[in-house]
């Protein structure tokens, strides 16, 4: 069941989600007789198809495995349905932030990206790269940090010559960057 509300946006009626009022009703009332899709994903992907298939993807969070549910992350009955507040990028990390407290910080030298949120590099429910990354190696860093060539075989990153890094591997894994959410140590360490 899906009605119209007053702002114009489309609201979603109870029924949909947790199973036919009658059925409630016939049981006597009490909550065990009223489908929690908290317990199943399979509810919530009747609408959301999209999201069904990026659980499907090679590096996900365990929602299918059972070992977290979609309302760990998302409250059905709120708005934009980010955990703890509205779509606002402190609440979306404050959400990612409850299970991922270690990448939270505070860290002396922050990386800017952080501050941006969780989603700049990395997809909330399934990717086909390892930790969940939006893009492979060192493509995702290159979206911010540019890459500038100045001369033959020189390499500018950040305004750096990283020429003889990047013929090691890519930003963390040549163990240059391999902070990448935050340092205490140093401030390289970060990006």
């Amino acid at each position: 069941m899906v009605a119209s509300g007053a702002d114009g946006k489309q609201e979603v009626g109870c029924e949909s989600c947790h199973g036919p009022g009658s059925v409630h009703s016939k049981a006597g009332g009490g909550a065990g007789s009223i489908v929690n899709p908290g317990k199943s994903p399979a509810t919530c992907f009747q609408c959301h198809l999209d999201k069904r298939g990026e659980f499907s993807l090679p590096h996900t969070h365990p929602v299918l495995a059972g070992h977290m549910t979609c309302a760990d992350c998302h409250d059905p009955h709120r708005g934009p349905v980010v955990r703890d507040g509205g779509a606002s990028l402190a609440s979306l990390n404050d959400t990612c932030i409850r299970c991922h407290a270690q990448q939270g910080g505070p860290y002396v030298f922050e990386h800017e990206a952080a501050r941006e949120g969780c989603v700049v590099c990395h997809l909330p429910h399934g990717s086909p790269n390892a930790k969940m990354l939006r893009t492979r190696n060192q493509n995702l860093c290159l979206q911010c940090h540019f890459q500038q060539q100045t001369a033959p075989g020189v390499i500018l990153i950040g305004g750096r010559d990283h020429s003889s890094s990047l013929a090691r591997g890519t930003c963390w894994s040549a163990g240059c960057h391999e902070a990448v959410h935050g340092s205490h140590v140093n401030s390289s360490l970060r990006f």
